[in-house]
């Protein structure tokens, strides 16, 4: 029997008001599918339900073979900022929108970039091996750190960034910003202390904390392939080295 119902998959964590308010129309038939589902597995649960007509990402990839299985797919979603696992020329191609949900976790994120920098300043991994194996008296040869009066150098001032360094200006960071589509009078005003090179401000960073994704956009934040390159994804391993002053981590 022929149904003017919409069908959605929705990924498994999605948020109990986001499900409410589709779960509430009677135009929409609501089915869940697992965060981490295999693509094969995907594929075939899309074509099972076919026609799948608008769907609710997490971290699972799509493109133009989950687009084929989908059958009518009139709109895709991520539950999130990011869609790198998006191919997002194959869905301009079919005229398929793609929405992202806004600020979404960007203070999740920001506050997670703050944690790790504790963990690495207090040494806690450390510490509580120490307590955990009664070996007190070694304590006194890993002393931690505050981060008063570190600086930290932020890429990317947009959602997450600027949370971010909120973070950081409360526990008396000096807040380093490089992000060269950003007014320096908008850096400036929110504290924090707008840099053009970042090679030349490296030597000074105690931490790097990086908020941007990799798009064509976010390259041209960096002088070239290579910078681009080995600021999002060798980052940690060759660019600090060259720069390193022989304090605390980086």
């Amino acid at each position: 029997m022929a149904t003017n119902k919409k069908k959605i998959l929705v990924t498994e964590s999605m948020s109990q008001p986001g499900r409410a308010l589709l779960n509430e129309r009677d135009d929409i038939e609501l089915i869940e599918f697992p965060n981490m589902i295999s693509a094969r597995d995907f594929e075939a649960m899309l074509k099972a339900q076919a026609p799948v007509h608008g769907v609710a990402l997490g971290a699972t990839r799509f493109g133009e073979t989950e687009l084929e299985a989908s059958g009518d797919m009139k709109v895709v979603t991520r539950i999130g900022v990011g869609y790198d696992a998006v191919d997002v020329p194959e869905l301009s191609r079919r005229k398929v929108p793609l929405m992202v949900a806004g600020t979404a976790n960007s203070p999740s994120v920001a506050e997670q970039a703050l944690f790790m920098m504790l963990m690495l300043a207090k040494r806690a991994v450390e510490m509580h091996s120490i307590v955990k194996d009664g070996e007190w008296g070694s304590r006194l040869g890993k002393l931690p750190f505050d981060l008063f009066g570190k600086a930290v150098l932020i890429i990317g001032f947009g959602r997450i960034g600027t949370r971010t360094a909120k973070r950081c200006l409360a526990m008396e960071m000096n807040v380093l910003i490089y992000d060269p589509y950003k007014p320096a009078s908008e850096i400036k005003a929110a504290g924090c202390e707008p840099v053009g090179d970042l090679d030349a401000e490296l030597p000074r960073a105690d931490f790097v904390s990086i908020h941007c994704p990799k798009t064509p956009e976010t390259v041209g934040m960096f002088n070239g392939p290579n910078e681009a390159d080995e600021a999002f994804g060798l980052f940690d391993q060759h660019r600090p080295r060259r720069h390193r002053r022989g304090k605390g981590p980086a």
